[in-house]
Formats: C-alpha cells, structure tokens, sequence
C-alpha cells in the first residue's frame, strides 16, 4: 500500500502553474507543463474581449482578491508643486491697463494728463454771481430734463398730500415765490409751487425748470413770510447756480478718481471711495450751500425782504437741531457756522434791501413785519 500511494504521488498530475503543494524544491512536470498550456490557452478563447479585458488571468488571481493599495496614486512623471495665489490659474494673464502700464513711459504719463486737463479747463466756468470758478459739463437742456423725471418721480410719490392750489398755506407760499421768480434768471424755467402735508419733514426744494415743493414741516421754523423767503431763496439759488448740473458733473470726475487710485495703487474700492468723498464731494456741497446762502440771500433783499430774517431763521434751525454730524462729515455746513455766515453778509445784504426802495428805514422794516406764527 505504501509503494503504491508513493508511485501514485508520483505520477500525480501537478496544478495550475505546475507547482506542488508544500514542495520545497518546485519539480517541473513536462506533461503538467503542457497540460497548463491547454488550459490556458482554453482560458483565453472562451472569453469575449471585453470580459478579456475585464477579467484578469490566472495567475493573478489572488492579487486580484488581495491588491496591494498604495497610499496615494501619483502619476508616471513626478509633479511639480505649483502656488497659486486665490485659487488663479496658472496661465492667468495679466489685466489690459496692467499690460499698458508696464509698457508705458514718462511722455505718455505727460501725454494723459495733457488730455484730462485740457478737457477740465474746456469745461470751467464761473458762477456768475459770486464769481467761483467750477467743472461743469452737464448742458442745461440735460438738466431740465433730469428736472422734469424728477418732478414725475416726487409727483408720484406724493399723490394724495399735495395741499389745493386754493389752500391758504398754498397761497401765501405762492405769493412768496412769485416775488423771488423776478430775480432768479433760469433759461427755460416753467414755475409751479406744490406744498406737500407732511408736518414731519421740516424740507423745501426747487427743481431744474423751476419746480417748487414745500413740506409744511418747514413752515413753524420759517415763522414769517422773511423766513419762508430765505428757506426758498436759498434753494431757488441753487437752481440760478446750476448747482445740480455741476454735483453731476462732480460724480463723472469722482467715479474716474476712485477707479484710477483702486488700479493704480491696489486698494479697496471703498477706501477710495470715502477718502474721494472726504476730500473731495463733501467740501464741494458745503461750497455750493455757503454759495446758495450769499446767492439767496442778496435775491431776497431785492425782493424787498427782510434779510435779517435769514439770520433768525438759521437760529431757529439750529435749535431744532436735536444731533448733527461733525461738518466735515455733512454736505451742509452746521447751522451756527451759516448763521455766523450771514452775519458777514447782512451789510451787502442791507444796502441791497434800501437802494431798492424796499423801506425808508431797514430797522422800521424789520420792526413792521407781520409773523403767521404757524
């Protein structure tokens, strides 16, 4: 029994790949060779191609069952570790003004500034009533049409407060500008008075081609027909000056200002954007409502009112004041800084009011002037 199972060991047809079980030394099998052979190649024909390429031989097998994971895949050529700054691509070329930039000389720089000022200068005029010297190059037919949209606009907004034309409070502010349109030359100007009920808004305003609306607000600080003449003298000033026209034109230079310091020095928006308006568009409001106050005020005494009314009037504002900004923070001067202002003024202001022939006397003028107390 023992030399038969040994001679049957022996003859014993070898598995795939040949390869006893537990054999130490591998003894090559010429028939077990060949019965491989057979069995491979019957392997390979039974399969299509796609699960040829699918599946894998035999004698991957127990990789397949067992694969060896590396930790990470890296490619065939070693990467190189690239930085990209906020996630740009490498590839990312720089921006057209850069480019200009990078490339230009000093004459160009000469050459641009040239330009810009020649297109300033050409646009300077002077404020034929105080003599200032400013940019404007907004035309006056623009601006009556930028007038008119805005007089649509508070029209709508204000539908169903806009006092009769009848109403007393209607009537006296009417008989008040219809004195003041004499002296306020507006090309172009079509006056109407609307007077808006709103006791909460102490406000006035004119509009380009001679809109006039009145909150009644203001009313209890103007007192009189003297205060009521200074709030819209001082606004009707600002439409004589075309003061709308050049705020306009102001935001053209400040909206080029604050693109070229965000490209040229790589800065916030926003932080030019309020060093522009600190420096530049609050300085100029408060220059064009000084201006509307000397404006106002001289058309008022030709009008024969009292233009000692302005300076109580101002006084009035600045008690009602309950907080204000700091000044270099407003677009109007503090009320004490306009009364004080005014002050300066009232000489001129004065000597206007009797070469008209207003009253004999300034002070019997001021002494007689009736107050509505409203």
């Amino acid at each position: 029994m023992l030399r038969q199972a040994s001679s049957a060991l022996r003859t014993a047809r070898i598995p795939l790949l040949g390869l006893p079980s537990g054999s130490a030394h591998p003894r090559i099998n010429p028939r077990a060779s060949h019965l491989n052979l057979q069995l491979a190649s019957r392997w390979v024909s039974t399969r299509t191609p796609r699960q040829l390429s699918n599946s894998k031989p035999p004698s991957q097998l127990s990789e397949a069952l067992h694969p060896r994971r590396a930790f990470a895949t890296t490619p065939s050529r070693p990467a190189r570790n690239t930085y990209n700054r906020f996630n740009s691509s490498h590839s990312a070329r720089p921006s057209i003004f850069h480019t200009l930039l990078s490339r230009s000389k000093p004459h160009h720089f000469v050459l641009i500034g040239l330009g810009i000022s020649g297109i300033y200068l050409y646009n300077t005029e002077v404020v034929e009533m105080t003599g200032r010297r400013r940019f404007n190059c907004v035309s006056h037919e623009a601006e009556l049409k930028m007038g008119m949209q805005s007089y649509r606009e508070v029209l709508a907004q204000s539908q169903g407060r806009i006092l009769p034309d009848n109403h007393p409070v209607a009537q006296m502010v009417n008989r008040v500008l219809q004195r003041l349109i004499p002296q306020a030359p507006i090309e172009g100007a079509d006056w109407r008075v609307h007077v808006i009920l709103d006791d909460e808004n102490a406000n006035a305003f004119v509009l380009p081609g001679g809109k006039v609306f009145v909150y009644t607000g203001i009313l209890p600080i103007c007192q009189d027909e003297d205060g009521l003449a200074a709030v819209l003298g001082h606004e009707i000033a600002h439409v004589v000056a075309r003061h709308p026209a050049e705020r306009m034109s102001n935001s053209f230079l400040t909206l080029g200002t604050v693109f070229l310091i965000s490209l040229l020095f790589d800065v916030s928006g926003q932080l030019s954007s309020m060093l522009v308006n600190l420096m530049w568009s609050l300085p100029n409001s408060r220059t064009q409502e000084a201006e509307a106050d000397n404006i106002g005020l001289m058309m008022m005494a030709k009008a024969c009112f009292n233009p000692e009314g302005a300076v109580k009037l101002w006084h009035r504002m600045q008690q009602q004041e309950k907080s204000a900004p700091p000044q270099f923070m407003s677009t109007h001067p503090s009320s004490y800084n306009r009364e004080e202002a005014i002050r300066g003024w009232l000489e001129k202001a004065e000597t206007i009011y009797a070469d008209n022939g207003c009253m004999p006397s300034f002070k019997k003028a001021y002494q007689t002037q009736s107050s509505y107390g409203w």
